[in-house]
C-alpha cells in the first residue's frame, strides 16, 4: 500500500466497496472524482476498470474486475482476495458522494504539498527566476482552486423550466432582469444585457474604439455591480485618465481629452474642477483594475476570484470581467508554438471562468488584417484572429467599426466623402455579429474617442 493518510485510504476503500455493492455508484460520483484523484495504485486500477465497464454499458463484480486487472500478489493477499474484502466491508452506498468529496479533498491536499515542494526546489535553483517560479506556482494552485469549486450540477428539465418561470414572474413583478445592462440602450435592446456565464467577444481593428466602448460599459456596470478590468496593454493610470475624461465629458464645453489630462499643463482651473467632480462620481463605482502585463489565464482567473470575494464581503456581486485583450493573455506551455491551439485554450478557459464565477467575461479581440484588403471594411465573423474557437466559444460577438477612421486616411476626398466624414467623425458603428440566444443587428452610437465618451446618438 502507498503512504496515503488514513482518511484518504478509508475514503477510497469505502467508495470502491459501495461501487461493488451497486455499480451505479460510479455514475453518481462522476464529475467529483477522476482517476488522478485516487492515490492508492490498486485502487486506481480498480477505479479505472469500474469506469471502463460503466462506459461500455456493463456492470462488474469481483470476478470481472480480477480478470480486468489480473490477480497478482499485493503482499499477503491477492487482488481477488482484496476485492472480496472491499465488498465484504462495504456497509452502505448512501454516503458515496461524501466519500468521493473526501477523496477529492485528500487529492487536492497532496497536490498542494507537491506544488509547495516543487516551489521550494525551484526557488533554491541557482538559475531560477523568482517571477517565473511564482507564476508557475500560481498557475498550478489556481488549477486546484478552480477544480475544487466543483462541477456544474446536472438539472432536470422540470427544475430548469421552473427556474425560468420563477424568473419570469419575478421580473413581471417589478424585479430587475438578471442581465447586467451595458448602459447603452441600443445595445441592451438587442442583447437584453449581459448574462451570467456568457463569454462576450468585442472585436475590431486597431483604432476602432474597442477599449473606449469596453471602458464605457465597465463604468456603467460598476455603478451597481462589481467589475474586474484586466488591462494587459494599458496601465491603471492610463485607464484612469480615460475614465476621468469619460465622466467629465460635456459636449457643450471644451473637450477634456485623456491626452490633455495626462499632459496636465494646458488645463484651466475650471477644467481641473471638472476632473475632481468626475473623481467624486467614481466614489461608488465597484471597479478593480489589474494592470500586470503578460498574465496567464490562471493568474487572470485567480485575481478575478479574489475581487469576487472582496465584492461579496462588501455586499455586491461580481458581474463583469473585462480582458483587454485576448491576444495578450500569456498561454501555457501545453501548445507552445501552435498559436491556434493556444488561443483555443485561452478562449475556452475564459468561457469556463464566466460559468464558474457566474458573471460575464468580455474579452477584446483584434481582427485579421484581411479586413484592410476589402472595399467594405465592416467586420465579419471570419475576421476573428488566430482561431475559429473564439467564434465557437463566444455567446455574443460584437464588432466595432468607424467609417471616419478610414475616410480620414484617404487622400483628396471628394465632396461626397467629405460630407460622409463630417457625418461619421463622432460615430461608432456597433454590430452584433453573433448572439447565441438572440438576434443580430447593427446600430450607430455617438463616440468621442479622444474623450473616451460613448452615448446614444442625440443623447
Amino acid at each position: 500500500m502507498s503512504a496515503l493518510t488514513q482518511d484518504a485510504l478509508q475514503a477510497e476503500q469505502a467508495l470502491l466497496g459501495a461501487a461493488l455493492v451497486d455499480p451505479a455508484t460510479i455514475d453518481r460520483i462522476r464529475g467529483i472524482v477522476v482517476s488522478d484523484d485516487i492515490g492508492e495504485p490498486i485502487h486506481k486500477l480498480l477505479f479505472d476498470a469500474m469506469t471502463a465497464r460503466r462506459d461500455e454499458g456493463g456492470g462488474f463484480d469481483v470476478a470481472l474486475l480480477r480478470m480486468a486487472i489480473g490477480d497478482h500478489d499485493l503482499g499477503g493477499m491477492t487482488v481477488a482476495q482484496y476485492i472480496a474484502r472491499l465488498a465484504a466491508n462495504a456497509t452502505t452506498t448512501a454516503n458515496s458522494r461524501e466519500y468521493a468529496l473526501e477523496i477529492r479533498r485528500q487529492a487536492d491536499k497532496r497536490r498542494i504539498k507537491a506544488v509547495a515542494s516543487e516551489l521550494a526546489v525551484a526557488a533554491e535553483a541557482p538559475a531560477s527566476r523568482p517571477a517565473e517560479v511564482a507564476a508557475d506556482a500560481i498557475g498550478a494552485l489556481d488549477t486546484i482552486a478552480s477544480a475544487g469549486r466543483g462541477s456544474t450540477p446536472a438539472v432536470s428539465l422540470q427544475a430548469a423550466t421552473a427556474s425560468v418561470l420563477a424568473e419570469l414572474d419575478r421580473v413581471r413583478g417589478g424585479g430587475k432582469r438578471r442581465g447586467t445592462p451595458s448602459g447603452l440602450p441600443s445595445l441592451d435592446r438587442l442583447t437584453g444585457g449581459f448574462y451570467p456565464g456568457q463569454l462576450v467577444i468585442l472585436a475590431g481593428r486597431p483604432g476602432m474604439g474597442k477599449t473606449t466602448l469596453a471602458l464605457a460599459i465597465a463604468l456603467n456596470a460598476a455603478r451597481e455591480n462589481g467589475v474586474f478590468c484586466c488591462s494587459l496593454e494599458m496601465s491603471a493610470d492610463e485607464l484612469a485618465a480615460r475614465a476621468l475624461a469619460a465622466l467629465a465629458f460635456d459636449g457643450r464645453r471644451t473637450a477634456l481629452t485623456y491626452r490633455r489630462i495626462a499632459e496636465a499643463a494646458s488645463l484651466s482651473n475650471d477644467e481641473v474642477e471638472r476632473l475632481h467632480h468626475a473623481k467624486g462620481r467614481m466614489a461608488n463605482l465597484h471597479l478593480q483594475i489589474e494592470q500586470q502585463p503578460g498574465m496567464t489565464l490562471g493568474q487572470v482567473s485567480a485575481r478575478a476570484r479574489q475581487w469576487k470575494s472582496r465584492c461579496e464581503r462588501g455586499g455586491t456581486q461580481l458581474r463583469l470581467i473585462v480582458v483587454d485583450h485576448i491576444g495578450l493573455v500569456r498561454p501555457s506551455t501545453r501548445y507552445a508554438g501552435n498559436r491556434v491551439n493556444e488561443v483555443s485554450e485561452i478562449s475556452g478557459g475564459l468561457k469556463a471562468l464566466a460559468k464558474e464565477l457566474g458573471c460575464t467575461v468580455m474579452a477584446l479581440s483584434q481582427l485579421s488584417r484581411e479586413v484592410e484588403r476589402r472595399d467594405d471594411k465592416r467586420p465579419v465573423l471570419s475576421d476573428l484572429r488566430d482561431s475559429g474557437s473564439i467564434e465557437q466559444d463566444a455567446d455574443v460577438v460584437i464588432a466595432a467599426y468607424r467609417e471616419g477612421y478610414y475616410l480620414e486616411r484617404l487622400p483628396n476626398l471628394t465632396p461626397e466623402q467629405e460630407q460622409r466624414l463630417f457625418d461619421a467623425q463622432d460615430q461608432i458603428e456597433i454590430e452584433v455579429l453573433k448572439q447565441r440566444q438572440g438576434p443580430t443587428g447593427r446600430f450607430q452610437l455617438f463616440a468621442s474617442l479622444p474623450c473616451n465618451a460613448v452615448a446614444e446618438l442625440g443623447a
